[in-house]
């Protein structure tokens, strides 16, 4: 099921705060892989992404009448999963700090991007290999920005970093992927 677009999602949200099933399958259904994707880059462990989503909208159904108004439906359930799956990691592990228990590990699928402007396989591998070498947390932000589309200021909060550091960790990603690219060549 494709995601549904903003305005959409924000009725959705609307008639499900109200007790709509039919809204509320229509959102979970619809940010499902969004919320999947996105998890599985924090974790390693897909079966535990599976159950924070789950955990997630039965949370979302419980607490429905007391949750407040939103027009930016998947940067709420985007904070929400990373919440839960932070909180899970560190229940699991009491003993690793914030920037520990989440290692962003998704690789990008990058591929069809440097298709579609005619790139070779060596500058695909030669990209992957890069962006390997990037943080996590640039990896996150490059992910976040680029592949969910979401604004600075969403990507701070999501992140608990300021608007700011958000910026400055983005463009020194990219620096840094510019920078090593045209160095090999």
């Amino acid at each position: 099921m494709k995601p549904p677009c903003a305005t959409e999602a924000t009725e959705l949200w609307l008639a499900f705060r109200k007790g709509d099933r039919e809204a509320f399958a229509r959102l979970a259904g619809g940010f499902y892989r969004t919320l999947y994707h996105y998890g599985t880059k924090l974790t390693r462990d897909h079966g535990l992404v599976d159950d924070c989503i789950q955990e997630l909208f039965f949370d979302l159904w419980k607490r429905r009448e007391y949750l407040a108004e939103t027009e930016q439906v998947r940067f709420y359930l985007l904070k929400a999963l990373r919440r839960k799956i932070q909180h899970e990691t560190r229940r699991e592990s009491q003993y690793l700090s914030v920037d520990e228990d989440l290692d962003f590990v998704g690789e990008f699928s990058i591929e069809s991007r440097l298709i579609e402007i005619e790139t070779s396989e060596w500058q695909l591998k030669k990209l992957r290999h890069m962006v390997s070498q990037l943080s996590k947390r640039q990896r996150e932000v490059i992910y976040l920005k680029f592949y969910q589309e979401l604004d600075y200021e969403q990507i701070a909060a999501l992140m608990s970093i300021t608007n700011q550091s958000t910026r400055n960790l983005l463009h020194t990603a990219l620096r840094d992927l510019k920078t090593a690219w045209f160095r090999d060549e």
